[in-house]
């Protein structure tokens, strides 16, 4: 059986990215807070899958603020089949181009080709709605069973 690890950000402290680049050279990034642990958590995982609620139109501040502080072990990042799980007040999917895209263009800095596939939870205006989109649940499960 595979083991999974959730990792949730609002329970985590995670600072905001300096650009200062100290991390290309070492592999290590100057700051000190529970990024650390969720690099080497990614870095050893095989499947990773970025689950964000949508916020104008696009992914989380703290997804960003994750996404942002990668560097030091993106490179070790590029062999991992990756997931997108969406959450969103909007009915409309094309509304969600912008996460979408944002995501995508992580993938693509750090050398991978695509995602493996998307799940957009659309009409989730408040917490726990997603859990009437039996679409996205069947679509999410079916995810799960071929990782």
């Amino acid at each position: 059986m595979q083991e999974m690890k959730l990792i949730s950000f609002p329970m985590r402290f995670i600072n905001y990215c300096k650009g200062c680049l100290g991390c290309v050279s070492s592999g290590e990034c100057v700051i000190h807070d529970d990024m650390s642990g969720i690099l080497e958590d990614m870095v050893d995982a095989d499947v990773i899958v970025f689950a964000s609620p949508i916020y104008f139109n696009t992914i989380s501040g703290q997804m960003k603020t994750m996404i942002d502080r990668l560097t030091p072990k993106a490179r070790q990042l590029n062999d991992k089949d990756y997931y997108f799980l969406f959450s969103a007040a909007s009915d409309n999917q094309k509304s969600l181009e912008p996460a979408v895209c944002e995501l995508r263009g992580f993938l693509n800095c750090i050398g991978v080709e695509s995602e493996k596939g998307i799940v957009f939870g659309l009409n989730a205006e408040s917490e726990g709605e997603i859990n009437h989109n039996e679409n996205a649940l069947n679509q999410a499960f079916e995810f799960g069973k071929n990782i």
